[in-house]
C-alpha cells in the first residue's frame, strides 16, 4: 500500500513541476509592435523608430538588437544590462540612443541622430529572452530637401540663349518642371542630369534654350515628392536682348558692298551680344529670386579689428598698407597675423553687395568671414576656416579654398563686386569694368555673423569701398537700391 501512494504522489509532484514549467515558458512570450507605415525624415534630422513589447514586460534584462540587411554589425546593441557600442556598425556610432528610462515599459524605440542619405532602408527590432524572441521590421525613407535653385545664363550653340537652373542638397533625385511666362509647361523642351556628391545628395542641374520669339520669362521649379516640398527660381529677359534686324540696313551693305565695314558691323554686333548677355547674367545672379531684396550696402571699415600694418582712412573707407607698427592698443577683434580688416556692420540675413576700388593695387584679398575666425595667429584662409576669399598676387589671381587654385580673370578688374546671400550660402565675385562673373562659393550653410573682409600688402594703392551711391547711378537705374 505505501509503495502505491508513493508512485500516486511521484507522478502529482511530475505534474505540478511540468505545469509550473509550462507556465513559465508561456509568460515569456511576446511581441514586438512597429508602424505599419514608413517614416519619412529629412537629411539632418533626427528620427525615432518605435518599437514597443506586447505585454509591457521590462527590457532591462532582455537583448535588444536593432539592424539592417545591409549590414554585418547591428545599427544598436543592448545586452547583459548595458550598450554594447564596441560591436556597433561604425556608421551608426554616436548617432543612436535607446530610451532607458521606458524599458520597464517595453518601449525598445532607438533613436536615430543626425540622418544621412545612406540611412534610408528597412530596420529590425529584434528582442531576446533566452528562451524567447521576437522582432518586428520598420520603414525609414530619407529625403533632401535642397538649397533654392540657382539660375544664370549662358550662350547656345543656336540662335539664342540657354537657362540654367542649379540646386544642390536634395535625395533622391528630385523632380524638374519648367514653366513659360504664360504658364506652360515647357518641360519637354528641357534637359537635366543629377550627380551625387561625397553626402550622397544630389546636385540637380537643367537647361533649356530659348530664342527671340520665346515668351521673356521663364520659372524652373524642383520638387521632392517623398517631402512633397519644392523650391523654385525665376527669371526674367528683356525684349531689348533679342533685337530686331533692320532689313533695309542690310539691303544697303549689301548693295554698297562695303564688305569691310560690314565685317567690322558685325563684329560690334557681337560685342555689344556678348555685354548684353553679361549685364543680364550679372542681373540674373542678383535678382534670381524676387521676393528677397537686396541691400546695396554701404561699407565702412572697422579700425579695431585693422591689422597694426594697416592704415585705416578717416572716412572709414579706405586701406593701406603703410610698414608701419601702429600704436593702436590690441583688441580681441584686431588681426595680428593676417594683414586684413573687417567691415563695421556683419550679416545673419538677406543679400549684400557692395564694390571695392582695386584699381593699380597689385596685392590685396576680398570677400567675408565669420565673427569666429582667428584672428592672432596663422590659420588657412578657406571656407573650413571661416573665409570666402579671392586674391591678387602680382598679375596672378587666386581662390582662396582648401586646396587653393588659380582663377583666371582675362582682363584685371578695377573694382570688384561681392555678392553675399545668406540663405542660399552664396558669396560671389564680379569683375565691375566688363560685367562678368569671377567666382562663386556655393552650398554653405552659414549659422553665424558675417562681415566684409579687405586685406592689402600694396604700400603704395589703397584699398576704396565705393558708396552704394556711385556705383547703382553709374548703372543707370538697371538695379533699385533699397
Amino acid at each position: 500500500m505505501l509503495p502505491q501512494f508513493f508512485q500516486i504522489l511521484k507522478r502529482r509532484c511530475f505534474r505540478i513541476v511540468f505545469l509550473l514549467v509550462f507556465h513559465s515558458v508561456l509568460s515569456e512570450r511576446f511581441r514586438v509592435l512597429v508602424p505599419d507605415d514608413p517614416i519619412v525624415v529629412t537629411v539632418g534630422d533626427d528620427v525615432v523608430l518605435e518599437c514597443q513589447l506586447v505585454p509591457d514586460i521590462s527590457l532591462d534584462n532582455l537583448e535588444i538588437r536593432w539592424f539592417t540587411s545591409d549590414s554585418a554589425s547591428p545599427v544598436h546593441l543592448y545586452s547583459d544590462g548595458q550598450d554594447r557600442p564596441d560591436v556597433q556598425d561604425k556608421a551608426y556610432r554616436g548617432r543612436t540612443e535607446l530610451f532607458k528610462d521606458e524599458f520597464p515599459r517595453g518601449n525598445a524605440s532607438l533613436k536615430l541622430k543626425k540622418i544621412k542619405a545612406s540611412d534610408g532602408g528597412s530596420y529590425t527590432c529584434f528582442i531576446d529572452s533566452k528562451t524567447y524572441h521576437a522582432e518586428a521590421v520598420i520603414n525609414l525613407e530619407v529625403g533632401g530637401f535642397g538649397h533654392r535653385p540657382w539660375i544664370h545664363l549662358e550662350e547656345n550653340n543656336k540662335d539664342g540663349l540657354r537657362i540654367v537652373c542649379k540646386s544642390d542638397g536634395w535625395y533622391p533625385d528630385p523632380v524638374i518642371r519648367w514653366e513659360d511666362g504664360n504658364g506652360q509647361d515647357v518641360t519637354a523642351q528641357s534637359e537635366w542630369e543629377f550627380l551625387k556628391d561625397s553626402r550622397g545628395l544630389i546636385t540637380a542641374q537643367s537647361h533649356i534654350d530659348v530664342t527671340s520669339d520665346s515668351v521673356n520669362r521663364f520659372s524652373c521649379f524642383m520638387e521632392n515628392r517623398l517631402l512633397r516640398k519644392s523650391r523654385e527660381a525665376h527669371v526674367q529677359i528683356s525684349d531689348e536682348f533679342f533685337p530686331k534686324i533692320n532689313v533695309w540696313l542690310v539691303i544697303f551693305w549689301v548693295v554698297a558692298s562695303l564688305v569691310v565695314l560690314a565685317i567690322a558691323a558685325d563684329v560690334l554686333v557681337h560685342r555689344k551680344e556678348d555685354k548684353r548677355i553679361q549685364e543680364l547674367q550679372l542681373f540674373c545672379t542678383l535678382e534670381g529670386y524676387d521676393e528677397v531684396a537686396i541691400d546695396f550696402v554701404s561699407v565702412t571699415l572697422d579700425v579695431e579689428t585693422a591689422n597694426p600694418w594697416l592704415e585705416v582712412s578717416e572716412d572709414l573707407k579706405s586701406l593701406r598698407w603703410t610698414r608701419t607698427w601702429s600704436s593702436l592698443p590690441d583688441t580681441r577683434k584686431r588681426f595680428t597675423h593676417r594683414r586684413c580688416a573687417l567691415g563695421s556692420e556683419g550679416f545673419t540675413s538677406g543679400r549684400h553687395y557692395w564694390e571695392v576700388e582695386v584699381t593699380g593695387n597689385r596685392d590685396w584679398r576680398l570677400g567675408v568671414a565669420a565673427e569666429s575666425v582667428e584672428r592672432k595667429d596663422s590659420v588657412s584662409l578657406s571656407p573650413e576656416t571661416g573665409f570666402w576669399t579671392i586674391r591678387r598676387f602680382d598679375d596672378q589671381f587666386y581662390i582662396n579654398s582648401s586646396p587653393g587654385s588659380a582663377l583666371p580673370v582675362g582682363q584685371i578688374p578695377g573694382k570688384v563686386g561681392v555678392y553675399l546671400s545668406y540663405e542660399s550660402g552664396t558669396v560671389s565675385f564680379y569683375n565691375v569694368d566688363t560685367k562678368s562673373h569671377l567666382h562663386t562659393f556655393t552650398g554653405n550653410n552659414f549659422t553665424e555673423k558675417l562681415y566684409p573682409l579687405f586685406g592689402t600688402w600694396d604700400g603704395n594703392n589703397w584699398l576704396r569701398i565705393c558708396s552704394g551711391s556711385d556705383w547703382i547711378s553709374n548703372r543707370g537705374g538697371a538695379l533699385t537700391s533699397q
